[in-house]
């Protein structure tokens, strides 16, 4: 191959005769030739020295310089001297520079197909063109189908988790390698008729890690009947963290009582009004006047069981109402005074953490709503100077919310106190915890239990200590934390194990983030067959 410079553009590329190079336009021009005097036939393997015929063949390779590279190549048509072989002549091809009917290198298909597996189609375009080569999205998209699936290898610990396709009406399931951290397969369905046909086909799992769908654990039991099937860690901490909130959704009156006097941002609590508050005065809250919130919730309570003693089912009362089914089973079901408790702590306003401070500023003399807005606007407060005027007003009628005056924490918040470390928590948060645990003992039992779990998890002592805790939760426990450990008995085994042993359902986990990334990426236009080319044809 003559010139030094073209042997860094092509070092891999033998017997190639350079004629000349070109600028044209916005892309470099080079015209080449073959210097071999033989060609190999592909059909039989003959080498052949008798030339048919010549032709122009033109060709892409990677960009040069911030241009296309358009190879001009004078290729030749040889006879096959083999007289018993199919083909009776054959065209050339440079080992490393052409194949077969390809019209770009072998070295640009690489690079489209590696642009097109990191960023996708259309996006994959606009990189080519800024890098110099002027690809079409569908091209990009063709080279990436054509690369090869990799066979499946012996997986030993399997995971197994579900993706949307479309959220809520369409689902599919991602295999995972868990040792090797690389995803094996992507099945187009979420059943078990799928899980059991991949296992019987890939036989050799050992261990199946998974979450608590019924699905995979009757996927897993009928196609690997010896595998020892894994609970998900997380998914166990879920379900507990959603037990421990109902349980402080149940006691919403303990909450109150461990409420605290809250301080407005940058400023000193002032002397409370004269007149006590109805929780100090062992009084059950009064609602503030126009609470909409508060007057729907009663207002459907009522109509759901009247519709109800009316001898409608649920879903009747659903379509009469305009409601979700969901919706009506809770107001048939639930306490009215748990969800007014609920409602009353929804979505706090801008202005209640400065309510003590107007409220004491305005107990003082102070009754300008202009001077009371600029106050505590220098203090922080973000809201508008009409809250600050409709809240004077009730002030100055006397229908204000003495309640605000304290704060009472979410069954979220003492659930997040509850689950989290002790050391993770502030000092303010401890003791907060601690005047919550003294004025609720329903709640004190659920963190020393849910602390118990944690404790259990952190050891791996699934094995030896489990049995125990859920009869203390069975024993002692509220009743949405029994609820969770019976829960546990259907799924025993999987969760004594997902206790003891080191395997876990992050790595599925984590690859499901990344299907989401590729899903949109694709902007929901890609099919199936591609989707899983873009997961499992990435290298490793």
């Amino acid at each position: 191959m003559g010139g030094d410079l073209w042997g860094l553009v092509w070092p891999d590329v033998e017997g190639l005769v350079i004629d000349g190079a070109m600028v044209v336009g916005d892309h470099v021009r080079v015209d080449a030739r073959c210097a071999v005097g033989q060609a190999t036939c592909p059909g039989c393997g003959g080498v052949s020295a008798r030339i048919h015929s010549q032709y122009l063949r033109r060709l892409v390779d990677r960009p040069l310089g911030g241009r296309r590279l358009v190879v001009h190549l004078r290729a030749r048509r040889f006879f096959c001297v083999n007289g018993s072989c199919e083909k009776v002549t054959f065209a050339e091809q440079v080992p490393n520079l052409t194949s077969r009917h390809a019209r770009c290198s072998p070295a640009m298909a690489r690079m489209v197909q590696t642009v097109g597996l990191a960023v996708g189609g259309r996006p994959g375009s606009r990189l080519l063109r800024q890098l110099g080569a002027a690809v079409e999205r569908t091209t990009v998209l063709s080279r990436v189908k054509a690369l090869p699936i990799p066979a499946t290898p012996r997986v030993r610990v399997l995971g197994v988790d579900e993706f949307a396709i479309r959220r809520g009406r369409t689902y599919a399931t991602l295999l995972c390698d868990v040792e090797t951290r690389r995803p094996v397969d992507l099945l187009p369905e979420r059943t078990a008729d799928s899980l059991v046909a991949w296992l019987a086909a890939h036989p050799g799992v050992e261990i199946i890690c998974r979450d608590r769908s019924s699905v995979y654990s009757e996927g897993a039991k009928r196609g690997a009947p010896s595998a020892t099937q894994v609970a998900d860690r997380w998914h166990l901490l879920q379900n507990l963290t959603a037990a421990v909130e109902k349980t402080a959704h149940a006691h919403r009156a303990c909450l109150r009582k461990a409420a605290e006097p809250l301080a407005a941002p940058g400023a000193d609590q002032e002397p409370d009004a004269p007149g006590g508050s109805p929780i100090e005065d062992g009084l059950p809250p009064s609602d503030p006047p126009g609470n909409q919130l508060l007057a729907r919730t009663r207002q459907r309570h009522a109509d759901v069981l009247e519709l109800l003693d009316q001898g409608h089912t649920m879903a009747a009362t659903a379509r009469i109402l305009g409601l979700d089914p969901r919706t009506v089973k809770r107001f048939a079901t639930e306490d009215l005074e748990n969800m007014l408790a609920s409602a009353r702590d929804r979505r706090p306003a801008k202005i209640d953490p400065f309510k003590p401070l107007l409220q004491a500023r305005f107990h003082s003399g102070c009754h300008n709503a202009n001077q009371l807005f600029r106050e505590i606007a220098e203090r922080g407060y973000p809201g508008s100077h009409q809250s600050v005027r409709r809240y004077v007003a009730t002030l100055r009628s006397g229908t204000a919310d003495l309640e605000e005056r304290r704060v009472v924490p979410s069954p979220r918040q003492i659930t997040g106190w509850i689950m989290r470390s002790p050391s993770s928590l502030s000092e303010d948060e401890q003791q907060r915890l601690k005047q919550v645990m003294e004025s609720c003992p329903d709640l004190s039992i659920a963190r020393e239990l849910a602390g118990d779990f944690h404790a259990i998890l952190r050891r791996r002592s699934g094995q030896a200590d489990l049995a125990d805790w859920s009869q203390q939760v069975l024993e002692h426990g509220s009743r949405p934390l029994q609820g969770f450990a019976a829960f546990l008995q259907n799924d025993w085994d999987a969760v004594v194990a997902g206790l003891s042993l080191p395997w876990n359902s992050g790595v599925v986990e984590g690859h499901v983030t990344r299907v989401k990334l590729i899903k949109r990426r694709c902007f929901g236009r890609a099919s199936f067959g591609l989707l899983r080319t873009l997961v499992l044809a990435q290298p490793p």
